[in-house]
This record gives structure tokens, C-alpha cells and sequence, in this order.
């Protein structure tokens, strides 16, 4: 009973780990010097100068699918990240030149209300109501706000 218990577990234990050494993946490729190249990772990261390689079978298979445009297909991925990155920084500008725009017109505003609010506190001083004073507390307090 032991022995088969033993036997069965050793089984088990051998079949687990076949199937882990193959999930791990073995990428091929050749060199610059035409020699085949073995890893557990693709060269430079590039999926489409790499094939994957079944060890039991020893057969390759391309890893990506070859895309439309050649050229973008043997991009590798540093490649990808600086174009990416030339991208960002193109929204950034025009997010930038946006926020410009903002400011400027936002300058404007607070130009305009500066002067409202001078202009309504000089009329206040001309005031002959009974809240005159109220009102020029007010003017000054927006001229305050508005102009500072």
C-alpha cells in the first residue's frame, strides 16, 4: 500500500513539474552571426523576431502575428516606448498652449471685474443715500478681491 501511495505521488510530482518546465516558455531566434539562440524570453523584448519553441516537439512557432506594415513589426519595445513618449510630450505641448489660453483669458476677466469694481466704488463716493457708507464698504471690499 505504501509503495503504491509512494508511486503515485512520484507520478504526480513528475507530471507537475513536465508541465511547468513547459509553461514556462522557450523563445528561439538567430543571432546577428546566424546562430540559434535559446531564452526563456524573447530577444530584446521583440515578439516579432522571436518564435517560440516547443521542447517536446522541438518545433517553432512565430510568436506575434506579422502585421500589415512591416516596419512597424520589427519595432521592439524601447522602440514602442520613445514613440509613445514623442506622443505624450505632442498632447502635453497642446495642453500646455490650452492652459495659455486659459490663463490669457482668465487675465482678461480679472482685468475687466477690477475695473467694474473701481468704477462702482467711485460712483459709491458720489452716493446720497442713507446706506452710502455700506455700499462703499462693499466696492472696496470687491475692488480688494478683484484688483489684488
Amino acid at each position: 500500500m505504501r509503495h503504491k501511495i509512494l508511486k503515485i505521488s512520484l507520478t504526480a510530482v513528475l507530471a507537475g513539474s513536465t508541465i511547468m518546465a513547459t509553461a514556462a516558455g522557450v523563445y528561439t531566434w538567430r543571432d546577428h552571426k546566424g546562430v540559434n539562440e535559446y531564452s526563456d524570453v524573447p530577444t530584446q523584448l521583440t515578439p516579432a523576431k522571436t518564435q517560440r519553441f516547443n521542447v517536446r516537439t522541438h518545433s517553432s512557432t512565430p510568436l506575434a502575428k506579422p502585421k500589415p506594415n512591416a516596419e512597424a513589426s520589427s519595432d521592439s519595445l524601447a522602440e514602442q516606448q520613445a514613440q509613445l513618449n514623442r506622443k505624450i510630450e505632442e498632447q502635453n505641448k497642446l495642453r500646455d498652449e490650452q492652459n495659455k489660453k486659459i490663463e490669457a483669458q482668465n487675465k482678461k476677466t480679472r482685468e475687466a471685474a477690477c475695473k467694474t469694481a473701481q468704477m462702482n466704488r467711485k460712483m459709491a463716493d458720489s452716493l446720497r443715500t442713507n446706506n452710502r457708507d455700506a455700499l462703499i464698504q462693499r466696492y472696496e471690499e470687491d475692488v480688494r478681491i478683484n484688483c489684488n
